[in-house]
């Protein structure tokens, strides 16, 4: 009898034990439900910080634009920015450029280093689809191919190692630079605003198994330039134009939850060439990459002679 009642005392004992860590697990899960998932609007306002914190980037740029005079351009780019320094840029990369322009077809395959004020480029392709001009692009593409060239004023060619920055340094929607935290501060009162952004749309997506946000953004455009001339006050690198006749038709944006940085941005848009599309992705955030002036370099004019 005596082992029947401890019997009966050890199974309520486990009873209440095993309904206690029942009760604690529902309680976790529904504090995980409430709390463990942030809402888009907090993420978005702490992405807008964060993106200002970037020491280092890699950027994968897809952009397309045309205009009704038949101009039009083309460019891949894969580039890693390093943004340490607020006066000297140090990016490396490589991209595929095609464009049209006064009639002129072309297609250019490069790699590129910037650093500060000095850029290079190595060219593993320039050609022309045009039959008129085909053979003197092969001729110079046989000159100037596989050599390291420091961009000059006046290059025909050499010039093109400036592109893929060109092409990223204006100030976007949504900025990204490396700066202090009162620079920041300041930034942030702008983009802070309610003015600044509205957020028509947002869902929770699976990025490659990363957790984000999907947002549809419209911004005001008075504000955003606003944050833009003091990025570039700060940051002399970074450009800005009030003269800039480009809109942003449709931005799309994703922000991974956990760490509050941008994935990919898409945007389609106009310019005073035309209509343009794009997609930037954001990788390697912070993490350091040496870069570097080729050892050995030439100047285009030197090449082409």
């Amino acid at each position: 009898m005596a082992s029947e009642g401890k019997k009966k005392t050890l199974s309520n004992k486990t009873k209440w034990i095993i309904g206690g860590v029942g009760g604690f697990l529902v309680l976790l899960i529904a504090l995980v439900v409430v709390f463990g998932s942030p809402s888009a609007e907090s993420v978005f306002k702490d992405m807008n910080e964060t993106m200002l914190k970037t020491k280092s980037v890699t950027i994968n740029e897809s952009y397309k634009g045309s205009g009704a005079s038949g101009e039009s351009i083309s460019l891949t780019a894969n580039m890693y920015l390093n943004l340490a320094s607020s006066s000297e840029l140090r990016a490396k990369g490589d991209f595929v450029l095609k464009m049209t322009s006064s009639g002129t077809p072309m297609a250019v395959d490069a790699q590129f280093v910037t650093v500060g004020d000095s850029n290079y480029v190595k060219f593993s392709k320039i050609s022309s689809s045009s039959s008129a001009l085909s053979a003197s692009f092969s001729q110079m593409e046989s000159k100037l191919k596989g050599e390291w060239i420091k961009s000059r004023s006046g290059d025909n060619f050499g010039s093109f190692a400036k592109f893929p920055v060109e092409s990223i340094a204006n100030v976007l929607p949504t900025p990204f630079a490396n700066l202090t935290n009162d620079q920041r501060k300041a930034v942030l009162t702008i983009l802070q605003d309610k003015s600044t952004y509205t957020i028509e749309e947002s869902s929770k997506v699976d990025v490659s198994g990363t957790a984000a946000y999907k947002y549809q953004i419209k911004y005001n455009k008075d504000q955003y330039d606003k944050a833009a001339k003091a990025i570039a006050g700060y940051v002399s690198y970074f450009k800005t134009s009030s003269n800039d006749s480009s809109e942003i038709k449709s931005l799309t944006v994703w922000v991974n939850i956990s760490t509050k940085q941008i994935i990919k941005m898409e945007f389609t848009g106009t310019s005073s060439q035309g209509d343009t599309e794009g997609t930037i992705t954001f990788s390697g955030y912070n993490q350091a990459t040496p870069v570097e002036k080729p050892g050995d370099y030439s100047i285009e004019s030197e090449l082409l002679d």
